[in-house]
């Protein structure tokens, strides 16, 4: 533990003693676009909470000891409130990031938030090609609103990360965008994995193993060959120092894992998170599928529960979209031995 990195430590203490360290808020299923892949389309008309109950949850999170929080969507930017909630979660010393696809802000949106001091914000391009991004997200002129919205956060020293999920319509953006985000001083988040937007179906977007291991390849990832033998990779803090909380209030173990909690609108955070269905889900986290815990390609598995939960209905076992990239990640290092 002494070589890990302060924030790493800092999060494995919160997941021995089930605090809530970071909080993802999903305020609103609105959304201006209408992307390829989103698993969000079908739930769109759910109920929101006001401003005065966001208001309200914000303190019983700052009780319960939660530093971080992340206000996605849909797209936050749509809720008329979302500059009222992030200053209310600043006032409550609150560290704040954002998701969201750059339409909404403005030179003005991005003033407020460099007065506000957001952490960071992350804004999602699914192609560096502007055409290939506006097809896949429904909407002329996106990627140039993206792209300016990014300009206009950087020139006021707000710290950017441009977003991006790899999947089989944009394959091969990657490399170029990554371009795109050095050239303008961005961090660079890519993720190999997309979920379905049904349950009980692998997305058809999904990278086929081949796709997986060039993806691996040329992005310089690095697998842990040490990690064979160690379980604790097959497991999440889920439900232990990460949460999520969606529109409605509900609360869930983590915002891809919609295994409701509880809901805010009944019980407090801390009656929730203390309660007999949290206590469960961790006793139950702990019980991952024998065919998870004997495969031999658990020490290349980068598990993910919510992603089992979306592509077989059942979270604790294997997941085909994780087991695919483990297959690649394993022949890449067999390749280099």
């Amino acid at each position: 533990m002494p070589d890990q990195p302060l924030s790493a430590r800092i999060n494995i203490r919160a997941s021995e003693k089930n605090v809530p360290l970071s909080i993802v808020i999903e305020l609103t299923n609105a959304c201006n676009l209408n992307c390829y892949y989103c698993y969000q389309r079908h739930s769109r008309k759910t109920n929101e909470l006001t401003t005065s109950q966001w208001v309200r949850i914000l303190g019983q999170l700052a009780d319960a000891g939660t530093m971080y929080l992340v206000f996605s969507g849909g797209e936050p930017f749509t809720r008329h409130d979302i500059f009222d909630l992030i200053g209310e979660a600043r006032r409550l010393n609150f560290a704040v990031g954002l998701i969201s696809n750059g339409l909404l802000i403005d030179d003005r949106a991005a003033d407020r938030l460099a007065s506000l001091g957001i952490l960071d914000i992350g804004i999602s391009f699914h192609a560096a090609d502007a055409g290939l991004h506006d097809e896949l997200s429904g909407f002329p002129g996106s990627f140039d609103h993206a792209r300016s919205a990014v300009m206009r956060l950087r020139k006021r020293d707000i710290k950017v990360a441009i977003k991006h999920t790899v999947s089989s319509r944009n394959f091969c953006q990657y490399q170029a965008l990554q371009k795109m985000a050095d050239e303008m001083d961005c961090l660079f988040e890519c993720e190999s994995i997309v979920f379905p937007d049904t349950r009980g179906a692998v997305s058809p977007f999904a990278l086929t193993q081949e796709q997986h291991a060039r993806f691996l390849r040329e992005m310089g990832a690095s697998f842990r060959p040490e990690a064979c033998g160690d379980r604790d990779n097959l497991h999440c803090d889920a439900g232990r120092s990460v949460a999520g909380i969606i529109p409605d209030g509900t609360v869930v173990p983590c915002i891809q894992l919609p295994l409701a909690l509880g809901n805010l609108t009944r019980q407090s955070f801390s009656e929730i998170w203390d309660g007999p269905s949290s206590r469960e889900f961790r006793e139950s986290e702990q019980q991952i599928d024998s065919a998870c815990l004997q495969c031999e390609l658990h020490g290349f598995c980068g598990r993910c529960h919510g992603l089992a939960w979306w592509e077989t209905g059942r979270w604790q076992g294997p997941s085909p979209g994780l087991c695919g990239r483990a297959r690649a990640a394993k022949e890449i290092l067999h390749s280099k031995s």
